[in-house]
């Protein structure tokens, strides 16, 4: 939805994608020892985060190759600490950053997570998070606990500016409304 907003508002004459999850794949293929993660409940289970940060630097690197007048790209992940995980970006690339931080309750997002891989409606998005791992790595993160007490500390707490899209309904409409918050950012970014 954002990207033909984008796009017919001219905000943007290119608009790309990153998700963190084709390079966490690519980087546990070469796992082959199993030495970061291990099969389980159709996909894989990390089990040394580490390799997170690893996912984040090279989408950092990546971020940096594919930049250019007029393009925008999205880069989508998922983390319980998002303060760590955007150390991972160098500062010149958070300083032409907008992050959109995604409010969505813990239990939406589980039947969310099982649904998306029942229904395998787009390759990128058709695998699971194990649910014992949707507890115990996602069940809370930082960014919540700021948010839930104040949106505005959250904001102050971020390295780079920051929306907040409440996504804890269902159907598209509500959530239409909702992103216009961050149309309204990219279009003051171009003043």
């Amino acid at each position: 939805m954002l990207a033909e907003r984008i796009k017919h508002e001219k905000l943007a004459k290119d608009v790309m994608r990153i998700d963190d999850f084709p390079v966490l794949k690519r980087l546990l293929a070469e796992d082959v020892e199993h030495k970061r993660h291990i099969h389980k409940e159709g996909g894989f289970e990390v089990t040394d985060f580490s390799i997170l940060d690893d996912v984040l630097m090279q989408i950092n690197r990546q971020l940096k190759e594919l930049r250019k007048p007029h393009r925008l790209i999205f880069v989508e992940f998922s983390r319980d600490r998002y303060a760590q995980a955007l150390r991972n970006f160098d500062r010149e690339v958070l300083d032409s950053s907008l992050i959109i931080y995604i409010y969505c309750p813990f239990k939406l997002c589980l039947e969310r997570n099982k649904r998306r891989f029942e229904e395998k409606k787009e390759a990128i998005d058709n695998h699971i998070v194990p649910t014992d791992l949707m507890y115990k790595y996602y069940r809370y993160d930082d960014y919540e606990e700021l948010l839930l007490k104040s949106e505005d500390t959250l904001k102050t707490q971020a390295p780079a500016r920051l929306v907040v899209v409440k996504n804890d309904f269902e159907g598209v409409d509500k959530l239409r409304e909702e992103l216009e918050n961050v149309i309204e950012a990219l279009r003051s970014s171009q003043k």
